[in-house]
């Protein structure tokens, strides 16, 4: 569930003060009010020679005057301190709001599995590198560009089972790190076309190799994807909150789609608070991820920047994956509007696009992003800013692990 930034609920217009000239006719017209009456209801005969006729004349007329006036200024003031209180406390409901939102997952773990390697793609990727040609798929036919895990001679489940094998190990040390009894989930997330049952027995096989510990596997569903971090932040404290989670990712295709990638991903990730507790030093910091819910692309990237704790002229990488070619222009057009360092130049030498390099990876679009943003900040030291679409554009800022000493 999206935070939402508290705003007033009243009218926020400071109360005017007293006008001059109007209060200045007001004394007027009260003085000669209070003259009239007192001559027209004063006795006939009796002296104006005392000190009764000149307070009913001209003292009472005038503090009349004075009282109104100062009914009228109690009012102003008494309104300036009620807004200011107003003010004062949505000040301090904004400000715990936006700071429950830019709480991080600690992110102690990214491993990626793609045809452009195992590691360091994030640094190819930068350089230009891409991958991405026509070939003959696995599965024989009509040449299409795309790429694909070299993993020839298994079926498509013994290629997820060696996708899981091949992460699991490379996250080995990182798990075995994670403090005894400490609360661990798994999220997988899987093709639709895939057989899950099979393939989650199979993850489960693999898992229980690893002598790891025990931890429920929960299969994502493509309309959660990444949007499951926010899920998770959502959550005001306890054990839901502070635990650890493995989020996999894996994109095998049986027959090989013009433009497309396979690639499996995992990370570790913990809440931050709690992982800093815990003594763990984590390669980055991930922060809350917006979802376009108003077809804006603009205010999706400022809102991430806002969760992400950064500004603009910070963010010197912009990733992108899964996006059509309507969703490219926009998010380039917002960079532009937005100033982002990315874009210094026309060249726009700071975003990398992900499916140009490699093709578009499904279900592991969004993840594999991440990776390769994580993998990035940690060896810049800059702030990088993730866009990718599933369902809708979703963005997240992903922070170096030093911003957390900041």
């Amino acid at each position: 569930m999206p935070v939402e930034l508290p705003t007033a609920q009243w009218d926020t217009t400071p109360p005017a003060l007293p006008r001059p000239i109007a209060w200045a006719a007001l004394f007027v017209v009260v003085m000669l009010a209070g003259a009239a009456s007192t001559l027209l209801m004063w006795p006939e005969g009796e002296s104006t020679h005392t000190t009764w006729f000149w307070l009913r004349l001209l003292v009472f007329p005038a503090l009349a005057w004075c009282l109104l006036f100062g009914l009228r200024w109690l009012y102003h003031e008494q309104e300036e301190a009620r807004l200011h209180a107003e003010d004062e406390a949505l000040a301090a409901d904004r400000a715990n709001a936006l700071h429950f939102a830019q709480e991080p997952l600690a992110v102690l773990d990214a491993r990626y599995l793609c045809a452009m390697g195992y590691g360091g793609v994030a640094a190819k990727i930068a350089a230009g590198q891409s991958q991405l040609e026509s070939r003959e798929p696995i599965s024989g036919g009509t040449s299409v560009r795309h790429t694909t895990l070299d993993m020839d001679g298994l079926t498509q489940e013994d290629r997820f089972q060696s996708c899981f094998a091949i992460l699991l190990r490379s996250l080995a040390v990182s798990l075995a790190g994670l403090p005894r009894g400490a609360p661990l989930s798994v999220y997988l997330q899987l093709p639709a076309t895939a057989p899950h049952d099979d393939v989650l027995k199979r993850w489960q096989q693999s898992w229980r190799a690893t002598e790891c510990h025990c931890a429920e596997t929960t299969l994502l569903t493509s309309e959660r994807g990444i949007m499951e971090l926010d899920a998770w932040l959502d959550i005001r404290g306890g054990p839901q909150l502070e635990r650890f989670v493995l989020f996999v990712a894996v994109q095998l295709h049986e027959k090989a789609e013009a433009d497309s990638a396979e690639a499996a991903v995992a990370l570790l990730l913990g809440w931050a608070p709690f992982t800093a507790r815990e003594g763990l030093t984590p390669q980055a910091l991930l922060h809350r991820p917006v979802e376009d819910t108003r077809n804006s692309t603009h205010e999706t990237l400022s809102q991430a920047l806002l969760w992400g704790n950064t500004d603009a002229t910070k963010v010197e990488s912009l990733w992108h994956a899964g996006l059509g070619e309507a969703k490219r222009s926009a998010l380039t057009q917002a960079s532009s509007d937005m100033s982002l360092a990315v874009s210094p130049a026309e060249t726009l030498g700071g975003t990398h696009d992900i499916d140009v390099a490699m093709g578009q990876a499904g279900v592991a679009s969004a993840w594999l992003a991440l990776a390769l943003a994580v993998e990035h900040a940690s060896h810049t030291q800059t702030p990088q800013l993730v866009a990718s679409r599933q369902n809708t554009l979703c963005a997240a800022v992903v922070q170096p692990a030093a911003a957390s000493q900041e």
